[in-house]
């Protein structure tokens, strides 16, 4: 395991490492590892908690965890190392490679920007689930015989034009990898370890998964707590999310995402090329999408990365300006890594990562958790959290009825929020802090937290 110099204030360390085992703690997330690299030189790395909870193993900043949809980018970049050396043209069909027959013009830039028309065909929710023993779907999908089937019976699915709207298609990156495959002449797995993990020196990363000393165990969070399960580890899902790494060698990775290409004098990939990948083309829910890497603005820049989880394992890689960052666990939290990317990088900018809207939201609403009654007891209401919103319980004798409560703004500061009656009329409900506790305004009631 590498050493790292630290580079970064003892404040900034403590700010940091108080921020990760304080969510960690709240989610119940095993271990992690974490690096940050700022101005091309690695200032911090280090792991926290345990990457097998049985043995009470650490994690550390060499292990291997499943980084999901992180792989995208290096997909995205073999591709670009193809179209580099004449091999590709970016708005070729992809039917002119593979045997795909939806006859709508699909190109190579529209997989790589999940804009091809073509919505979600759940090959990788199936494939996890079964492989991690979660549940079976019986949809036959055990090599790329069935893979093709799936895909040219859903031509019916397709709901646009090529171009004109995202969709997040993992399977699109499936077949961006067996496009890699017919143009290259090697394996999917083959071409990326020679012509990017090995130029980068990400000798450890892998995409076959081993119970050994640096790769995690992979767990569930349930409401319990970790639940440890097996890895789901297949062929199908290589190019989309399949690769596995440690946040030392994705430091290398994104040092050479932000120095244009180049690492260590060794030209990667096009500089002009890199910046295709990293430029927004598609507007979507996750920023602007370019190939493999979606770009944001964030603290008065722009923010360019990606985040990814496979259900028992999850990541994040992500730059701006000088710093960048790449954030990996051993289960996938109920929200986006990408968040906690965001959050190391604004400690390291001086920023506090509770002042983060999702952070914000969060701690908002814990506050307004609990019971309250009116007047006398009369009327008693339960506010719980409930994916992500507040959920409000009138506790009636003969039964009780539920409420979905949905804030007015993003950070919850105004404490207002409102829900939907039968009639799909508004229906406000707000929230007001007291000397003496909190109360909740709804229709015709004051109720006072207990």
């Amino acid at each position: 395991m590498e050493r790292v110099e630290e580079k970064i204030s003892q404040e900034k360390r403590d700010e940091l490492e108080g921020f990760i085992t304080g969510w960690m703690t709240d989610i119940k997330v095993p271990g992690m590892s974490l690096a940050i690299v700022k101005d091309q030189s690695l200032v911090y790395a280090r792991g926290f908690g345990s990457r097998d909870l049985k043995e009470n193993l650490p994690a550390e900043t060499d292990t291997l965890y499943g980084i999901g949809s992180c792989t995208k980018s290096f997909t995205g970049l073999a591709i670009l190392q193809l179209v580099g050396s004449g091999d590709l043209v970016l708005d070729e069909e992809v039917d002119k490679y593979l045997p795909i027959r939806w006859g709508s013009g699909i190109t190579i830039h529209d997989l790589l920007t999940h804009s091809s028309g073509m919505p979600s065909l759940g090959v990788a929710e199936t494939l996890i689930d079964r492989l991690v023993e979660m549940d079976e779907r019986g949809v036959p999908l055990s090599g790329w015989d069935d893979f093709y089937v799936h895909l040219n019976n859903a031509e019916e699915e397709i709901a646009g034009e090529p171009g004109d709207e995202f969709f997040y298609f993992n399977s699109g990156y499936e077949l961006l990898g067996k496009i890699i495959e017919e143009v290259s002449g090697e394996e999917y797995s083959h071409y990326i370890e020679e012509n990017i993990l090995s130029p980068l020196n990400m000798e450890d990363s892998t995409f076959e998964y081993q119970e050994g000393e640096k790769f995690m165990t992979p767990y569930f969070i349930r409401d319990e707590g970790p639940e440890e399960t097996s890895y789901p580890n297949d062929e199908l899902g290589y190019a989309s999310g399949g690769l596995m790494s440690s946040v030392l060698e994705l430091a290398d990775y994104v040092k050479m995402n932000m120095n244009g290409g180049k690492f260590e004098g060794k030209s990667i990939v096009d500089e002009d090329l890199l910046k295709e990948a990293h430029e927004g083309h598609v507007e979507s829910e996750i920023g602007m999408y370019g190939y493999g890497w979606a770009t944001n603005e964030f603290l008065d820049g722009e923010l360019t990365g990606h985040g990814g989880s496979i259900g028992v394992a999850s990541g994040y890689i992500g730059f701006m300006d000088d710093l960048g960052v790449a954030l990996l666990a051993n289960t996938s939290p109920s929200f986006s890594m990408e968040e906690i990317g965001k959050a190391v990088i604004s400690i390291m900018k001086g920023k506090s990562a509770e002042e983060l809207p999702m952070f914000a939201r969060k701690s908002n609403m814990e506050k307004l958790t609990g019971k309250y009654e009116s007047y006398r007891g009369i009327k008693e209401v339960e506010i719980e959290k409930e994916c992500g919103l507040l959920k409000l319980t009138f506790k009636e004798r003969l039964e009780n009825q539920e409420l979905i409560l949905i804030p007015e703004t993003k950070t919850v500061e105004d404490l207002e929020f409102y829900y939907l009656d039968g009639n799909g009329e508004k229906n406000s409900v707000r929230f007001e802090k007291e000397d003496d506790g909190m109360d909740l305004y709804i229709g015709r009631w004051r109720l006072h937290m207990d």
